[in-house]
C-alpha cells in the first residue's frame, strides 16, 4: 500500500527550485516533503514551510496520503488538512522521466539499509542534474549521517552556494563543519541560519552546537535558552544544555536536562541514554549509568552504541560475566566493529580469560555468538 502511495504521489512532477531565479516561496509538493525529511528538516520546519509557502493545487488526498508515507506526524496532518489551498479534480496518468525520480532510488536504499546505493543514486542524480539543490542537500545529509565528512562538506558547501537565502543548507553545513571540527565555519553558518530564520527554535539549537564545539559554553547556553523561548518542543535543546552543563561542571543540571530530552523522546533517542550514562561514569556512579542503559536497550536492543555503552558501564562496575556478554551482543550485530572487539577481548583479559582474549584478535572475521550464560 504504501508503494502504492508513493507511487501515487510522485506521479506528479513538482515545480523545482530554479536557483538563477530571485527567491519566492513556492507551493510544497509532496516530493518536496519527502526531499526536506531526506534532507533532516524536521517536523516542525516543515510544518512551517508549509504554512509559509503554501499547498500546491494538489488533491488533499494525494498530499495527506504522500505525507503518511513520508512519515509525517499527526500533527502536520492535521496542520496541512487545516490549510486553505486551491484544489483540482486530478486522474493519474503516464508522465515522463522527472527530476524527482532519484528519490525512488534513495528512498529504496534506505528501507533495504544499503547507503552506498543511495549514494551511487545520488552521485548519478548529481551528474545529471548539477543545479538541483535538494540533490546536494540530500547527499551532504546521508553523507555526515554515515561519516562521510569531506563529502558532506563538498555537497553542503555546493548547497549554500547555489542557494543563499536558502535557511537549511547553511543550518545543515553547521552541523557538518561542527562536527569536522571546522568550529569557526560551524558558529559562522549557524550565525546565517539564525538570521534567516530568527523566529525558528531549530537555528539557535545549530547555533548552541556550534558555539559549544568552539569552546564558548555562555553562549552556547544563551542560544539553547532562546531556542526554548522560541519552542520548547525540541528534545535537542535539553540534550544541548545537558552537554554544556556537563561540560562545566554542573552535574545535577545536566543529568536533568538529559532526562527531559529522554523522557520527551519516549526513549526513542539512545543516544541520549549513552550520553547521560557517561555523566554518570564520570561521576563514579556505575549502576546509574547501567539501569539508564538497560532501560535504553529495552527498545534499542539491536544498536551497537548502546551495547557498547552498556558493556563498558558493566566493565566499570567489574560485571565481568555481563560485560562481556554485551560486547559479544555488539560483535554479533556488528562483526566489523573494532570497538566491539577490542572491548570484549578487554572485558575477557580482566576476568582472566587470557586465552579467549587473544583468540578475539588472532581471528579478525571472528563473531562470537552472544552467550546466554556466563
Amino acid at each position: 500500500m504504501i508503494t502504492f502511495v508513493l507511487l501515487t504521489a510522485l506521479s506528479f512532477p513538482p515545480p523545482q527550485r530554479n536557483v538563477a531565479q530571485e527567491l519566492k516561496p513556492a507551493p510544497v509538493a509532496p516530493e518536496q516533503v519527502l526531499a526536506w525529511q531526506m534532507e533532516g528538516l524536521t517536523q516542525e520546519e516543515i510544518r512551517e514551510e508549509v504554512r509559509t509557502c503554501g499547498l500546491t493545487e494538489y488533491p488533499e488526498i494525494a498530499v495527506l496520503s504522500a505525507l503518511t508515507a513520508a512519515g509525517a506526524d499527526e500533527q502536520t496532518i492535521r496542520a496541512l488538512r487545516a490549510t486553505k489551498a486551491p484544489r483540482k479534480i486530478w486522474k493519474l496518468g503516464l508522465r515522463l522521466a522527472g527530476p524527482t525520480d532519484y528519490l525512488y532510488d534513495v528512498l529504496g536504499a534506505q528501507l533495504r539499509n544499503d547507503p552506498q546505493a543511495a549514494f551511487a543514486a545520488l552521485q548519478e542524480a548529481a551528474e545529471k542534474q548539477p543545479r538541483n539543490l535538494d540533490v546536494h542537500l540530500i547527499y551532504a545529509f546521508l553523507a555526515q549521517h554515515e561519516g562521510d565528512w569531506i563529502q558532506a562538506y563538498a555537497e553542503s558547501t555546493r548547497a549554500a552556494s547555489m542557494l543563499p537565502e536558502w535557511p537549511y543548507a547553511h543550518g545543515l553545513r553547521s552541523v557538518i563543519c561542527s562536527r569536522s571540527g571546522l568550529s569557526d565555519c560551524a558558529v559562522r553558518e549557524a550565525r546565517i541560519f539564525v538570521k534567516l530564520r530568527p523566529q525558528d527554535a531549530a537555528p539557535y539549537i545549530a547555533l548552541g552546537r556550534a558555539l559549544e564545539a568552539h569552546g564558548n559554553f555562555v553562549e552556547s547556553l544563551e542560544a539553547y535558552h532562546e531556542a526554548e523561548k522560541l519552542h520548547a518542543g525540541y528534545s535537542a535543546i535539553y540534550e544541548g544544555m545537558g552537554r554544556v552543563f556537563a561540560q562545566t561542571g554542573e552535574s545535577a543540571k545536566a543529568a536533568t536536562a538529559f532526562e527531559q530530552a529522554i523522557k520527551m523522546e519516549k526513549g526513542d533517542a539512545p543516544q541520549y541514554s549513552c550520553e547521560l550514562a557517561q555523566l554518570y561514569l564520570a561521576e563514579g556512579d556505575a549502576r546509574k549509568a547501567i539501569a539508564t542503559l538497560q532501560q535504553a536497550k529495552q527498545k534499542n536492543a539491536e544498536r551497537l552504541d548502546v551495547l557498547l555503552a552498556l558493556g563498558n558501564a558493566y566493565l566499570v562496575d567489574k560485571q565481568f560475566a555481563a560485560a562481556i556478554r554485551e560486547f559479544r551482543a555488539a560483535l554479533a550485530e556488528t562483526p566489523d566493529s573494532e570497538s566491539a572487539r577490542q572491548q570484549l577481548a578487554e572485558a575477557l583479559r580482566a576476568s582472566g580469560r587470557e586465552e579467549e582474549a587473544a583468540r578475539v584478535y588472532s581471528d579478525p572475521g571472528l563473531a562470537p555468538k552472544p552467550e546466554k550464560h556466563e
